[in-house]
């Protein structure tokens, strides 16, 4: 039903969205980008690319995996143009905020070593990080999906995180 107000151009539906959202994507957002500011650029962007999508909502099975990776492209796109700018201003002589070239150094190395360490997870564990993080499913929707007790998809997800931050810390990145 909000689905379908929204992609009607109902601008009250997509307010509630609004608000249901913006509480967990900003600090997801903020552990992509590590700035408060980028974030809010990031957030103002996904809104815009999700209300200019609306009429998508139709085809949307998971709501909150489409929000999420509409979130995630937002900001990919956005540190790629801030890395392109930064590049351009680099080629003519000019310097960035040293700061900000240090977060986004940080940040391709954090998201670096969060790949390997999820490429070392065994085969299931790796299959349900994925389900939770990448595609947005909840605990529930996964164990459903696999056959699983929500409770194991819960214990393999912690084990999991637990996994990632360890490996985070042993290579000098300590969340």
């Amino acid at each position: 039903m909000l689905l379908e107000q929204i992609a009607q151009g109902d601008e009250a539906a997509f307010g509630l969205l609004f608000h249901a959202y913006f509480p967990t994507l900003r600090p997801f957002l903020l552990k992509l980008t590590l700035s408060a500011a980028d974030t809010e650029e990031v957030l103002q962007e996904t809104f815009v690319r999700l209300w200019m999508g609306r009429d998508k909502l139709a085809d949307v099975q998971n709501l909150n995996a489409w929000v999420f990776t509409v979130a995630s492209n937002e900001c990919y796109k956005y540190l790629r143009r801030k890395n392109l700018r930064r590049d351009g201003l680099s080629s003519l002589g000019l310097h960035e905020d040293d700061q900000t070239t240090l977060d986004t150094v940080h940040f391709h190395e954090v998201s670096r070593l969060i790949a390997e360490a999820v490429r070392l997870l065994p085969t299931q564990r790796r299959r349900i990080y994925r389900m939770s993080r990448d595609e947005g499913l909840k605990i529930p929707e996964i164990a459903t999906a696999l056959h699983l007790s929500p409770n194991t998809v819960k214990n393999v997800l912690v084990t999991s995180l637990r996994f990632i931050r360890q490996y985070l810390e042993a290579h000098g990145h300590p969340l």
